[in-house]
């Protein structure tokens, strides 16, 4: 049976790279007496799988991981558990049981919401003005010597946005395409505003919601 859990990843640990925050779930899972189901073979691991990896340094209200269980467990107590085991900045904040399907978690991430805080000295205007634009191109650097970079416009991943002043810096809510087809990477947007000679001194990326389409 598969649990689909909510966590929050906060200030704390969004230094913590994806790999490394799986690595910390499976160690801390391995510390409870939650019936966690393995895989089968030579090398067993823990059968968990996340939703869309966060960049490094951004913080998220509402992430998901799915969790195979060998038999069913009170929520209330998963939470308790897990919770009592995870360092501090993560946090379960939720958890239900769902069919077991074939389709991967990734794969059913449709959208997701971003607060980014701007610590920059244009204006509220200056910044809608710029995301009202009908194009809004951001510069892939290529991997490898041999690529070429590459011209992306961000604009038809941005579904919505609203742009105000908060405790004297800029906040920009943006609700995007997300997913393995169509992501909306929100340091992409920071880099797209620097190309455009907006000077921004700092910035923090707050993941608010990710939204999954229905299985069904």
């Amino acid at each position: 049976m598969i649990i689909r859990v909510k966590y929050q990843k906060k200030e704390e640990v969004k230094y913590v790279g994806h790999l490394d925050a799986m690595r910390t779930f499976t160690r801390c899972l391995k510390r409870t007496n939650i019936p966690v189901e393995y895989t089968k073979g030579f090398n067993p691991r823990i059968q968990i799988s996340f939703a869309l990896p966060l960049g490094v340094g951004v913080t998220s209200d509402l992430d998901y991981f799915d969790l195979a269980l060998s038999e069913k467990m009170n929520i209330e107590m998963f939470v308790a558990e897990l919770n009592s085991v995870l360092p501090v900045g993560f946090k379960i904040v939720g958890a239900e049981y769902v069919e077991d399907t074939k389709k991967s978690l990734m794969s059913l991430v449709k959208e997701a919401k971003y607060k980014l805080i701007l610590d920059t000295k244009a204006s509220v205007p200056e910044i809608d003005a710029w995301l009202k634009q009908s194009e809004i191109w951001f510069t892939k650097e290529a991997k490898e010597k041999h690529q070429s970079s590459e011209q992306i416009n961000l604009k038809p991943m941005i579904l919505d946005d609203k742009v105000m002043e908060e405790n004297g810096k800029i906040a920009i809510y943006l609700h995007t395409t997300a997913g393995s087809a169509n992501n909306l990477n929100p340091q992409n947007v920071i880099k797209a505003l620097k190309e455009s000679k907006i000077v921004i001194e700092d910035y923090e990326i707050n993941r608010e919601e990710l939204i999954l389409t229905k299985t069904a």
